[in-house]
């Protein structure tokens, strides 16, 4: 169990740009938006912000545009506690996205093309990770399988296996179960170990509203999800994720993670914003006796978390 855990975090900030529709178009179709304005985005920083949040030191590992937004971008990463020694500014411009949210706030996201992208999306001199007790990484599609090789005792996250990889090292894989394509729930936990090798442990699939499944070699838990007036679905997943890790790092119990990130992510989606609430806020519908305990015990031995925004 770690109060305080020590994460590391590889993947891209962006700026995401809200527009509020009343439905989402359809092609030849028009209809009005109401902008929303800009607000920082991107899976992993979300991920990064609400661990940092959460009470755990967070080191963002990435680039971060020489635009202006890029500056902003930094800004808003220390404003929410992350540590950003190890991010990097990159000749291109600061990845946008386009984020249209209909009136039942599920949202729709669309990836603008700033032109030339990073060369690299590992910094010259990356962190010692031998002393990390999780490492997160977006994905291996633009880190390289050997990112992590250094952090073979920590919890090692990433999304599902892209498609046609032949090796996705892992100790924990969570995502929607629209990434997970096609493989059944029976074999889905074999079928990511076949490129995540015998490190890995878990396979998380979020369902929506009937919940999230956790898979092992020795069988499966479920826990339901928890019900939310949704506005802005945008940092859903993010906000699952945020409660799975902090859950898992502080209890080793993944009844209780899983019960973590459906309460955060239930709690995110009733605001307009991409990252996780903090988790003084899931008191109310959103609380769970043994969630808000840990924290409480972590305040105790750490003093109090960071206050997001």
């Amino acid at each position: 169990m770690v109060l305080m855990a020590e994460i590391d975090v590889f993947g891209v900030v962006a700026a995401d740009v809200i527009l509020r529709v009343p439905r989402v178009p359809a092609s030849g179709d028009q209809v009005n938006a109401e902008a929303l304005g800009w607000r920082i985005g991107g899976s992993s920083a979300n991920v990064a912000c609400g661990l940092s949040t959460a009470g755990h030191h967070v080191r963002l590992v990435g680039p971060v545009g020489t635009d202006s937004m890029g500056d902003h971008l930094l800004a808003e990463l220390e404003r929410y506690g992350v540590d950003t020694e190890y991010c990097f500014r990159a000749d291109a411009a600061s990845p946008r996205t386009l984020i249209l949210l209909d009136d039942t706030g599920e949202r729709t996201i669309i990836a603008v093309d700033s032109g030339a992208r990073p060369f690299s999306f590992l910094p010259e001199r990356g962190p010692d990770l031998q002393s990390a007790d999780c490492v997160y990484i977006e994905g291996y599609t633009r880190y390289p399988p050997s990112t992590a090789a250094d952090a073979e005792p920590a919890l090692l996250v990433t999304s599902p296996p892209a498609s046609g990889a032949a090796t996705w090292p892992a100790t924990l894989v969570v995502g929607s179960e629209t990434q997970y394509g096609d493989v059944t729930s029976a074999e889905i936990f074999e079928a990511v170990r076949s490129v995540a090798g015998e490190r890995l442990e878990w396979v998380v699939v979020t369902r929506g509203t009937r919940g999230a499944d956790a898979y092992a070699s020795t069988g499966q838990v479920h826990v339901d999800a928890v019900a939310a007036d949704q506005i802005d679905a945008t940092g859903a997943g993010d906000a699952f994720t945020v409660g799975l890790l902090d859950g898992l790092l502080q209890s080793d119990d993944m009844v209780t993670a899983l019960q973590a990130g459906a309460a955060w992510g239930a709690a995110t989606v009733t605001q307009l914003r991409s990252i996780p609430v903090s988790w003084e806020q899931l008191a109310g519908p959103f609380h769970r006796p043994s969630i808000l305990a840990l924290h409480q015990r972590m305040l105790l031995d750490c003093g109090p978390a960071v206050s997001g925004p």
